[in-house]
């Protein structure tokens, strides 16, 4: 089964004809009465179920139905009618709600219960032309969305839906899921998007994601590489953590998915020495080479707590991680300021077999209760700093700030041997101005003349950002690791 509109038998629960072929699709017909619900027979999706002989999942269900529902708004203007009954009790919803830069309205709904689906479209009914073009741009974000929702695990697919198009003001998705198995779980997702932020909102049984990113100051947005590499060093530093802290695999991919698809804000494929006109004041070449190139946001991942092991329930097992990045100008008479404030925290909790490789089963013998308990709090700060007077850079400065603690303790035959706490404290300063002096004003050389400039001066900005970008851990932790 492609879509719901090339199943045999569907009934209309609000007034319009049942189409009963792809040319006269239930997409086409909402086209046509688009505040309207549509239900699907059990005998159509028993069709459909024999037809693939295998069972109808949601992918299924809702495959391709979400980029139809939007492509038909190039079709002509959709105009509201009477309402149409929607159950409220549903096993999955996915909603889209889009505000026009002139103030359109336009929601969506797609949803099931069982083997009925329903489709609701209610739009103003003078959106112009471009509008409805842009509206209908919104089919393969939308579709991606929804296909990545319906899998088991679900996977975070916003890469194109987050590509705001001028005519649109803001986006908002809100999907509930029903995950398989026993007892049924619920997986939700919330997204706001406009031209100022995008914010992003996950819960579900293995844990929540908390995603906000400032997009409102176009100045510290990097190139589409510089961002790219820098979302890459991010992830790098968050796969540590979930392997340090021993975080669901799952949950850390939805996060990765959504930090990865969300953070990519540029338009910019080359470095450019000025912001459109109109724009705040445009970032030097030197401030860029030491900044990440991504808006400041704040994200954070947490796992749902745990109390594997009934003998001693105080002992949960558990994961957060939060980052964010933070980015401050200030300017007074001749003298400007520029910093870069990235902070990570981990705080996890998990048991450990006393045997390697083995995983610990609990139960309330005595037999079951060897193991290690790990408690982690770690914390990493990187600051970049730069001064200028009368337009000339004065002072660069780096900070990179590590602190771990880990304790851990063993238990033999539930009784406990050893309560250690593992400390860790590393501090790196550097002095940046020998780095940065080519790209001050009025300086010369070879760097100023050859023709090679842009392409040299790429190289010590990915350079500067690789190291910046990690929060301070890479260098501190192999270095630990070496010493382990």
């Amino acid at each position: 089964m492609s879509t719901i509109s090339s199943l045999s038998q569907l009934q209309a629960a609000a007034p319009y004809p049942a189409p009963s072929s792809r040319s006269g699709s239930a997409v086409q017909a909402a086209a046509a009465a688009p505040s309207a619900v549509v239900k699907l027979s059990k005998e159509g999706l028993a069709a459909a179920e024999e037809a693939a002989q295998k069972p109808v999942t949601t992918a299924m269900r809702y495959k391709d139905l979400g980029a139809e529902l939007l492509a038909a708004f190039r079709s002509g203007p959709i105009k509201p009618v009477a309402d149409a009954a929607m159950p409220e009790d549903v096993d999955n919803r996915f909603a889209l709600s889009v505000t026009t830069a002139s103030g359109g309205k336009v929601d969506l709904v797609l949803a099931n219960l069982g083997d009925e689906m329903f489709m609701r479209v209610d739009a103003d009914a003078d959106l112009g032309e471009d509008e409805r073009e842009a509206l209908a741009g919104l089919a393969k974000g939308f579709q991606a969305a929804i296909d990545g929702m319906a899998i088991d695990p679900p996977r975070i697919r916003l890469g194109e839906l987050a590509r705001l198009h001028p005519l649109l003001e803001s986006i908002k998705l809100r999907a509930e899921v029903t995950l398989p198995g026993e007892p049924a779980e619920r997986q939700s997702l919330d997204l706001h998007i406009d031209a100022d932020r995008r914010s992003l909102a996950i819960d579900g049984p293995r844990g929540a994601i908390s995603l906000a990113i400032d997009t409102g100051k176009l100045e510290l947005l990097g190139t589409k590489q510089q961002q790219a590499r820098a979302i890459d060093t991010y992830l790098k530093g968050f796969d540590h953590a979930v392997r340090r802290g021993h975080g669901n695999t799952e949950l850390a991919t939805m996060f990765k998915d959504a930090f990865s698809d969300l953070s990519r804000t540029s338009n910019r494929d080359a470095i450019e020495t000025g912001m459109p006109a109109g724009e705040r004041k445009p970032l030097s070449k030197v401030d860029r080479a030491v900044l990440t190139g991504l808006a400041d946001f704040e994200a954070s991942v947490t796992g749902t707590p745990r109390q594997d092991n009934p003998a001693r329930r105080e002992e949960v097992t558990g994961f957060h991680y939060a980052l964010s990045q933070a980015t401050r100008t200030e300017e007074k008479d001749a003298r400007r300021s520029l910093s870069q404030v990235q902070n990570s925290q981990l705080k996890a909790q998990f048991h450990e077999a006393l045997n390697k490789g083995d995983l610990p089963a609990f139960d309330f013998r005595s037999e079951t209760q060897n193991y290690r308990y790990h408690e982690i709090n770690d914390s990493a700060s990187s600051t970049v700093s730069l001064d200028y007077k009368d337009g000339r850079l004065t002072g660069a400065r780096m900070e990179q700030t590590l602190s771990e603690s880990e304790r851990v303790r063993k238990y033999v035959l539930g009784r406990l041997m050893s309560d250690e706490t593992i400390p860790g404290q590393y501090v790196l300063v550097r002095n940046l101005m020998d780095a940065l002096a080519p790209y001050q004003p009025g300086q010369t050389g070879k760097l100023e003349t050859d023709d090679s400039r842009e392409k040299r001066y790429q190289g010590t900005l990915d350079a500067l950002n690789e190291e910046l970008v990690l929060l301070g851990t890479r260098l501190e932790l192999a270095d630990r690791d070496a010493r382990l």
